[in-house]
């Protein structure tokens, strides 16, 4: 069964239900949700994409994320992106929510994170989407973010800013 996604105006209107496979042909704007767990110890919990995952790979990204089905919530594509790239599931919560438009890539994100702080310890990464996790404070991800950009999806820098705006 072929996976449809929303192409969507900037309103976050339908405009078409499509094939996922048409976003590699032809990027239009679509609906993704992002997940940045709390981690212990006023950490937040951040990924390394896989060294093969299109785009972006080998870049910093947040903890959980992915595209939203045709049909389906921000908030339960959040859940079922915890479930596909860490094998576990947490309450969440929505704290913001950011347009993105640029030539490589053109989504409404929204950004969760969880209700309680959780242990990454209990994270299993699917590799096909993520090498790692690791729990990072805020003021280093900033830091990561304004010194390192190469190493970050440019999606991620936008995300980390909405992010930490959200939290504010």
């Amino acid at each position: 069964m072929t996976e449809l996604i929303e192409e969507i105006d900037w309103d976050g209107n339908l405009v078409a239900k499509r094939p996922i496979a048409e976003l590699k042909e032809r990027m239009f704007p679509h609906k993704v949700s992002l997940v940045i767990p709390k981690g212990e110890n006023n950490k937040f919990i951040f990924a390394m994409r896989a060294k093969d995952k299109h785009p972006f790979p080998n870049t910093w990204t947040c903890g959980i994320g992915g595209k939203v089905s045709a049909e389906e919530s921000y908030e339960q594509a959040a859940l079922r992106e915890f479930k596909e790239e860490a094998s576990v599931s947490f309450d969440v919560e929505k704290v913001a929510e950011f347009k993105y438009d640029e030539d490589h890539y053109k989504a409404i994100f929204s950004i969760f994170t969880t209700k309680n702080e959780v242990d990454i310890n209990v994270f299993k990464p699917d590799p096909r989407e993520v090498q790692y996790f690791e729990a990072i404070p805020l003021d280093e991800i900033s830091k990561i973010v304004a010194e390192d950009a190469d190493n970050c999806a440019p999606t991620f820098i936008a995300a980390v800013k909405a992010f930490i705006s959200g939290l504010n």
